[in-house]
């Protein structure tokens, strides 16, 4: 009874506040996103709480009606009511931590090389597989294909026929020619290309993963006070962000923090352009087969400029923040069926979306004359709605079920306290960005000669010269700090055919 009435003392009491008092605020000063001004104000309510319930829980020490009081009684309970929620605050800012030091501290990217067989033949692993023809692209084969070939072959024996191109592998799995065909699974969606109906026919019987550092590529740019560029790339991943896959979303983001402007550039997926480091050219987007420094180092040589961070985002992020944030305002010049899910119809005009419409909306381009090109302006749309709703104070609410959304989903090599350093600023002056959006254009048309299929007629947005300087120039001009124009060619959705 003794020991009860110890543990629950005022001076016990009073002793747990303080101490999760200076846990707090230990770990909001580490994580140092509060302005100078803000930091103050916490500690001051702190030490005031304190003492309030210094008064409220002290038991007099005399008196025949001290032991009947209820002052100190409530005093208590409000005092532990306090350190309850101080604690709660607490594990919140340490999940932001963490989720911060997540994204920003995941320099990894994964190679899942695999083995794909018809769902039609019902083989459910590798085992099944054992002693029939699995087909294998020789020409070019990375070192890490070698290594996947080799775990492949120490796991199940089967017989190995090699060929020299997706067309003809993926024809011949299709034909039953061969009962399996072994590939680097970034290169899945080229044989999506070739055959549309891919997902619904073909399945992954066997998977080996090669995890990698990556090269941090990113630059020491002072975030709060000078213009930077960040490169988004958005992937559609089947598994975790840090997987190679095409980069079917290409956007460079200019932030001029001094004057709070922001600068959109996108360039199609489909660009024909030279592949940083394979000696060759194709399409922007399997760029991204290669990694996301490939990405950034081949738009770096297409525009002429210096990227100084990038993004990987995966496409099942956008759903999730979208979703977090209460759903976004958007905008449609025409209402129609999404291609990519039938089942979501987007209305013309004003309209609320959730996480699926927008990504659906977003990811649209065959009911637009445009094409890519209208496409890239509702991405465009679509992150300035996001960004217009995040930076709203109302968000703080919500913050947690946003960490939650990118968890997995978001990777970039800006550093924790640029971001920590971008949140503080905003949360000191508060406030509108001006947001400006481009987009390159080119002639879109069929043609062969590409890196990856060479000898198969598709078709490639070859890049205007015109366009390329004069959205190196914006970007340029906004680095300077100045208030960059945008002509109507490089603006609206429908300025060209793509």
């Amino acid at each position: 009874m003794k020991l009860i009435k110890k543990i629950i003392s005022w001076q016990v009491v009073l002793f747990v506040q303080l101490a999760v008092s200076v846990f707090i605020a230990g770990i909001t000063f580490k994580l140092n996103v509060l302005p100078a001004k803000y930091e103050t104000i916490m500690v001051v309510v702190l030490a005031l709480l304190l003492v309030a319930m210094f008064f409220f829980t002290r038991e007099g020490k005399s008196g025949k009606h001290a032991k009947a009081s209820l002052r100190p009684i409530i005093g208590k309970i409000v005092s532990l009511l306090l350190s309850i929620v101080m604690l709660i605050a607490s594990s919140m800012l340490m999940k932001t931590e963490g989720a911060i030091a997540t994204v920003t501290g995941n320099h990894t990217q994964t190679t899942v090389i695999a083995v794909y067989a018809l769902k039609a033949n019902k083989y459910k692993d590798a085992d099944d597989l054992k002693n029939k023809e699995i087909g294998v692209n020789t020409s070019k084969m990375s070192e890490k294909c070698k290594k996947g070939l080799k775990a492949l072959k120490d796991e199940v024996s089967f017989k190995q026929k090699n060929y020299d191109s997706y067309k003809a592998l993926s024809d011949d799995l299709y034909s039953g020619k061969i009962k399996g065909l072994f590939a680097d699974e970034a290169y899945e969606s080229v044989m999506g290309t070739l055959h549309p109906d891919w997902n619904d026919k073909v399945k992954v019987v066997w998977e080996y993963e090669i995890k990698e550092k990556v090269e941090d590529t990113s630059t020491n740019a002072k975030v709060t006070k000078e213009p930077f560029t960040l490169l988004v790339s958005g992937v559609d991943s089947r598994g975790d962000v840090t997987e190679k896959s095409r980069s079917d979303v290409d956007m460079i983001i200019t932030v001029d923090p001094v004057h709070r402007r922001i600068l959109m550039t996108s360039i199609p997926r489909d660009y024909f352009v030279p592949i940083y480091g394979q000696g060759g050219k194709d399409k922007l987007t399997h760029s991204g087969l290669y990694g996301t420094a490939c990405v950034e180092k081949t738009i770096e040589n297409l525009m002429d400029i210096n990227i100084d961070y990038n993004a990987r985002i995966g496409f099942q992020a956008v759903t999730k923040i979208i979703d977090a944030i209460g759903g976004i305002d958007i905008y449609s010049d025409k209402a129609y069926n999404a291609y990519t899910d039938s089942t979501i119809r987007i209305k013309k005009g004003m309209q609320h979306m959730d996480g699926k419409t927008a990504l659906a909306y977003a990811r649209e381009r065959k009911t637009y004359t445009t094409g890519d090109r209208h496409r890239s302006a509702n991405e465009q749309q679509v992150i300035e709605a996001i960004l217009a709703k995040v930076m709203k104070p109302s968000m703080l609410s919500k913050y947690t079920q946003l960490l939650d959304a990118i968890e997995g989903t978001f990777q970039t090599n800006l550093k924790s306290s640029d971001i920590t350093s971008l949140a503080k600023m905003q949360l000191d002056k508060g406030g509108s960005w001006t947001i400006k959006k481009s987009i390159l254009y080119g002639e879109s048309k069929k043609a062969t000669g590409g890196l990856l299929m060479p000898n198969t007629e598709l078709y490639y947005n070859f890049p205007s010269k015109k366009s390329i300087e004069d959205n190196r120039k914006y970007i340029k001009e906004m680095l300077k700090g100045e208030d960059v124009q945008i002509a109507e060619t490089d603006s609206s959705p429908t300025s060209h055919m793509d």
